[in-house]
């Protein structure tokens, strides 16, 4: 029996920079990283998707300044990401 995630992200992306909602739409969703540098934004989260699920223990690991605190400031809602989806 499959069980559904109690948390999940679908391509989330995390954009800084002069309006990055913009700038995203504009890109169609997925940005290239020449493209988000040379326009002068920073992504600090990348087209994400996790689940998970129930019982489970999720570890985020990455080296320093790699996303790991804006990934789960999106995941908890505490900063709104650029895009993709959050699900509870």
């Amino acid at each position: 029996m499959e069980s559904e995630a109690k948390l999940s992200c679908s391509s989330l992306w995390k954009l800084y920079g002069s309006d990055p909602r913009g700038f995203f739409e504009k890109h169609e969703g997925n940005p290239s990283h020449e493209d988000t540098n040379a326009n002068g934004y920073i992504s600090a989260v990348r087209d994400v998707t996790i689940e998970v699920l129930p019982g489970e223990i999720v570890v985020v690991m990455g080296l320093s300044g790699s996303g790991k605190s804006t990934l789960v400031r999106c995941l908890s809602r505490l900063i709104e990401p650029t895009g993709g989806r959050v699900m509870f």
